[in-house]
């Protein structure tokens, strides 16, 4: 298994972006859940992803795992999470 830590503290927020969520695989393959958060503008924090056998999961802000560095990296190609600023909202 493998295991990214982020140190997001405060108001800074690392988080995905609703449009990363949904049930069907997406064109790279990657099937996203995740509860999509609301106020002015909409986001993701916990989230879980498959893509075949790799699996990806947690939270860009705490921490995230992953089956291996291989599926980790895959993910990030096709699916960014995005650095902004709670107090923005």
């Amino acid at each position: 298994m493998y295991e990214e830590v982020f140190n997001y503290t405060g108001h800074n927020a690392n988080t995905l972006s609703k449009d990363d969520i949904g049930s069907h695989p997406s064109p790279d393959g990657w099937t996203i859940e995740g509860d999509i958060h609301e106020d002015y503008y909409e986001w993701v924090n916990d989230f879980s992803a498959k893509k075949g056998h790799m699996r990806v999961w947690g939270d860009f802000e705490k921490v995230v795992y992953a089956t291996s560095k291989k599926a980790y990296d895959d993910f990030l190609k096709y699916h960014q999470p995005h650095e902004w600023d709670y107090w923005d909202i």
